[in-house]
């Protein structure tokens, strides 16, 4: 029965990673996705959307550093569910909020605050999935969860926002999108546990 045991351990902490590293993947893309989104409605030119880029990677960078300073003191976890849970009651409103009244300040509000996010989590998630992953396997399972984690939901997520714009009619629709990849890094964040480290594991 152990080896039974161990499958399962296994596939369960499989897909809390999947669901830890899905988030990152699809809200990557939505920074990316907003500014062309609202670019042509704007007609900015490419000097405008250079900046509003480079506002997302500064907000990323900012987000990244802050909050990583910051779970090395109280914790991972407590900042992947702050992150999570901002993200999930955030998204939409703030896309619904770009899209019916598009600006270039909304634009770029919109933009370094989806980036933070992003940036926040990625620097608390990636040592997270790190430190759940067991010692004897921590190479290759945090490659595994991470590279085809990141592959398949990042890689459909633009198909799926695309597709859900062209069914609903809503260009807010992928911030429904990225509270659904909220919940379930809510759900994982919980459900993760770190292994205990023994003398025999070192």
């Amino acid at each position: 029965m152990e080896p039974v045991r161990d499958a399962q351990r296994s596939w369960a902490l499989l897909g809390i990673s999947f669901a830890l590293v899905m988030i990152d993947g699809y809200d990557l893309f939505i920074v990316s996705f907003v500014a062309p989104l609202i670019a042509k409605d704007l007609h900015l030119n490419f000097v405008n959307i250079g900046s509003i880029f480079a506002a997302g990677l500064a907000g990323s960078m900012v987000g990244g550093l802050l909050l990583g300073y910051i779970a090395d003191r109280v914790g991972r976890r407590p900042l992947l569910l702050v992150c999570t849970i901002l993200m999930l009651v955030t998204a939409y409103p703030a896309m619904l909020w770009l899209v019916r009244e598009p600006s270039f300040a909304r634009l770029l509000a919109v933009e370094l605050w989806l980036s933070f996010l992003y940036g926040s989590y990625n620097g608390a998630m990636v040592v997270f999935l790190t430190e759940i992953m067991p010692i004897d396997v921590r190479t290759s399972g945090f490659s595994l969860a991470y590279s085809l984690a990141t592959a398949v939901f990042g890689g459909f997520t633009p198909a799926i926002c695309t597709y859900l714009i062209h069914l609903t009619g809503n260009r807010a629709i992928p911030g429904l999108w990225l509270s659904f990849a909220a919940a379930c890094g809510i759900v994982a964040a919980l459900l993760a546990r770190v292994p205990q480290v023994t003398s025999e594991t070192r």
